[in-house]
């Protein structure tokens, strides 16, 4: 299994009594459950030294023909090939890359976008208008990948940076903690920006200086030079070197990077409303900030890591630094009923972490049940996923094999699902006919989308046992089920001659009512793929996503994007969005 990266940025996300050094962002990486101690964080660098390679790739030196096609990793090392960008003019490519949605809350809908933009390929032909390494520099920042963002500036010698990447550098300082830094950005990029955050953030660097003064003629002056008023910043650059008491942040979803420095300098309690932020920067900085309750933090740190800021094994501490009473230990599932917010779930995951063998797979299903119910599902089967992999597979457990192989396949452990389906199919051979019997045979499809089929894909009997036994387990949810399930087996080539015949409902439905692509956008994906371009049809898979992912997607959106995936070449990104949907569903 490849590691994780081992460098990491400092968050010290403190909960309680106890503090946690998560990540920043990951590069492009299957997930790894022990976490490495961290170095202190940095924001982006200027250095124009290359970086040491990722981990889990081996780096060579790479001489691309520009600048503008500099990338971290190419085709031999997990990246896109060299002419991934060949036959999309480069308007249309800095408009796809721009129009990425972000944040993502799909891990492989994320990654899939993270290799797009970090791969080193050729530079689309024609004339652009924005930097091609500052538009994917912002976006990955966007994204929450801040180590693959400081990793591809650090690409790109001083002389050549621009005003795009200053200021995606410099809203990575504010956050990051590092208000020297971001100081020192701020004053480089008055040259070149006269964007009011700019010119704002000179006014809190002279505060934090000291030269209140200076900053209080400078408010004045950027009043006389038309530059809109902005209530928030002005509470804050007065609050500095206060105490933060009675300082009242207005608007607060809205919360600027710089105005995030600023309250943090002030010591100024954090607003509630800034943990439903979607921005990922400013989440995992929250979820650090000492002056926002545990419950802000911890929810902020829940939101961080759905959007791929926060390392999961950096969650599942939090969730284990919680203290709660007794009362609330005593009954997890009844608080976190109750309470519906992170401190139910940080008691769920505390009684699966007090629980062993049996008892503890029962307890992480208490635990992923609510998930389900209540929403947060992937997030909390990856935090914790350490506990259940503690438990070896046997087959006297194998009545919990369903649950922990959706578990280890969403969370990226392919291996340790592996294990557990082949106790599953030996559980389904020797079992009595009934409902364990149909509780096995309803893995067979999850299986073969995860590319581990028990069975001969081209043999319909296979399909057809699935499809009964997901009739039995589950009538009502079943033809749905089936029908999603037929149409990612058929998107990754999978399925079986006949088998969608067999999946056709017995009486014909209405016209499908499902929210599908702009047609347009439709068109464009698939004329894409026909083609042969590889990073256009990536990007368009993206935008057809969404921030939510597959698991949002129509069948009919995920048929399309699957074979579009596969025609580039891109089959692991296409099998991962299909595991996920099919999870999603159920399955």
């Amino acid at each position: 299994m490849i590691a994780c990266r081992a460098e990491r940025l400092a968050l010290g996300l403190v909960l309680g009594l106890a503090a946690v050094s998560p990540a920043a962002a990951q590069l492009l990486m299957p997930p790894q459950r022990t976490t490495p101690e961290a170095p202190a964080g940095a924001p982006l660098s200027p250095a124009p030294t290359p970086p040491s390679a990722p981990a889990g790739f081996e780096v060579e030196s790479i001489r691309p023909m520009d600048l503008e096609a500099v990338g971290l990793i190419d085709g031999a090392q997990g990246g896109l090939p060299a002419n991934a960008w060949n036959g999309t003019l480069r308007p249309i490519a800095e408009r796809l890359i721009g129009d990425l949605p972000a944040p993502v809350a799909s891990t492989p809908a994320r990654d899939m976008a993270i290799r797009l933009l970090i791969s080193t390929t050729t530079t689309p032909s024609g004339e652009g208008k924005t930097g091609l390494v500052a538009l994917r520099t912002r976006k990955l920042l966007d994204l929450g990948a801040f180590d693959a963002a400081e990793k591809l500036a650090q690409r790109i010698p001083q002389r050549e940076i621009d005003g795009d990447l200053l200021a995606a550098r410099l809203d990575n300082a504010w956050l990051a903690g590092d208000d020297k830094a971001a100081c020192g950005l701020t004053r480089d990029l008055l040259d070149k920006s006269k964007a009011p955050d700019v010119r704002r953030g000179l006014l809190f660097c002279q505060a934090l200086e000291g030269d209140r003064q200076r900053a209080e003629l400078g408010l004045t002056l950027l009043r006389d030079q038309g530059v809109p008023e902005d209530a928030t910043f002005i509470t804050l650059l007065f609050a500095q070197g206060g105490d933060g008491r009675g300082v009242k942040i207005d608007n607060a979803a809205k919360l600027s990077p710089l105005g995030f420095a600023m309250m943090r300098a002030a010591k100024v309690a954090a607003p509630a409303e800034l943990a439903r932020s979607d921005d990922p920067g400013l989440l995992r900085a929250l979820a650090a900030y000492d002056g926002a309750t545990p419950e802000i933090r911890l929810a902020a740190a829940e939101r961080a890591e759905t959007y791929g800021a926060l390392p999961s094994a950096e969650l599942a501490k939090a969730y284990a630094a919680v203290e709660l009473t007794p009362a609330q230990t005593a009954d997890a599932a009844a608080f976190a009923r109750t309470d519906g917010g992170p401190r139910g779930r940080a008691a769920l995951y505390q009684a699966a972490k007090a629980a062993s063998g049996q008892a503890r797979l029962a307890a992480l299903q208490n635990l992923w049940r609510y998930g389900r119910e209540r929403g947060g599902y992937a997030t909390l089967v990856r935090a914790s996923v350490d506990l259940l992999a503690e438990v070896p597979a046997s087959p006297d457990l194998a009545p919990y094999a369903g649950d922990a192989v959706r578990a280890f396949l969403l969370a990226g452990f392919p291996d340790d699902a592996r294990e557990w389906l082949r106790f599953a199919r030996v559980a389904r051979i020797g079992a009595e006919a009934g409902a364990a019997q149909d509780r096995y045979a309803a893995l067979w499809a999850l299986a073969t989308i995860a590319g581990q089929p028990w069975e001969d894909t081209n043999d319909g009997r296979a399909f057809l046992a699935w499809r009964d036994a997901s009739v039995k387990l589950d009538a009502q949810a079943a033809p749905a089920r089936v029908a999603l399930a037929t149409t990612l087996l058929a998107g990754l080539g999978q399925l079986p001659p006949g088998a969608a015949f067999a999946a056709f409902p017995e009486k014909t439905p209405p016209l499908s009512q499902a929210n599908l692509p702009n047609a347009a956008v439709w068109t464009a994906l698939h004329q894409a793929a026909v083609q042969g371009r590889t990073a256009e049809t990536i990007a368009l898979a993206a935008q057809v996503l969404g921030m939510e992912g597959p698991a949002g997607a129509a069948p009919q959106t995920l048929l399309a994007l699957l074979d579009a995936l596969r025609a580039v070449g891109q089959e692991p990104a296409a099998r991962a969005l299909a595991v996920e949907a099919a999870i999603a569903s159920g399955l």
